[in-house]
């Protein structure tokens, strides 16, 4: 399935975005661009596949739904401490490639410390929080109150199956929560296994400060596949270890 309707006009996609039909907008989280220099610089040397990866499903994000907007919630980049060459290059080639199609707008994350650098050389401004008369939208960092639909990333949460041999198949995963009202997305990075929702929502301490204002027994986990597209698990408190077993 390429969509599910989680509530009026909002949308779950495939393609590791959120679709408001009201706003005609797509949201999307985590993207880490730079990723690949920020591990070199460590000893880990990958192949530079991030940014080709994101573009890709940004380019079908834009063709499919034929978006006005596109809201990037946190974690554009990567590196904390400074400006990566990777970066800069990464960041300006994506700007150019999609801001004549559509209205970019961005959401400043926990690793964006220094992208305002970046896009003041494009001129477009870093936004803390990204509100409409339906939807608040911010990263997830910080701890905000719950208000209207709130739309966050940060968490990269997925889902853990396990087979009867002890296999792990780890899916990326939107989690919501329709009694809190929030909405989490999984990361739209291509080095990211993303978090167990299992184990870091149903544990005392939350990567994501806004979720011990929820019950995370009401979380309803969407898993994105490949054969399949967007699975219901179904809520996360019903989600034992022995009925993932496949």
């Amino acid at each position: 399935m390429q969509d599910i309707q989680v509530a009026r006009d909002v949308f779950i996609s495939d393609l590791h975005c959120v679709y408001l039909r009201d706003e005609n907008a797509a949201v999307i989280s985590d993207l880490h661009l730079g990723f690949e220099e920020e591990m070199n610089l460590h000893g880990l040397f990958l192949p530079k596949l991030q940014r080709d990866h994101v573009e890709s499903m940004v380019d079908r994000i834009v063709d499919r739904y034929k978006i006005d907007k596109l809201i990037i919630n946190g974690d554009f980049k990567h590196e904390f401490s400074k400006n990566l060459p990777q970066e800069w290059t990464d960041i300006k080639h994506f700007i150019d490639r999609y801001r004549k199609q559509v209205k970019l707008i961005f959401v400043r994350g926990n690793h964006d410390n220094y992208l305002m650098t970046i896009l003041k050389n494009r001129d477009i401004d870093l936004y803390e929080t990204y509100e409409t008369d339906r939807y608040y939208i911010y990263h997830g960092d910080k701890d905000r109150s719950l208000k209207k639909l709130t739309i966050i990333g940060h968490e990269h949460p997925s889902f853990v199956l396990r087979d009867r041999i002890g296999g792990i198949f780890k899916v990326p995963a939107f989690i919501y929560n329709e009694n809190s009202n929030v909405l989490i997305t999984p990361a739209m990075s291509f080095f990211s296994s993303g978090t167990d929702v299992t184990e870091s929502l149903l544990s005392e301490e939350h990567f994501t400060p806004v979720l011990k204002h929820t019950d995370a027994k009401k979380f309803r986990v969407f898993g994105i596949t490949e054969e399949f597209g967007l699975v219901d698990f179904g809520y996360l408190g019903d989600l034992e270890i022995s009925s993932r077993k496949f």
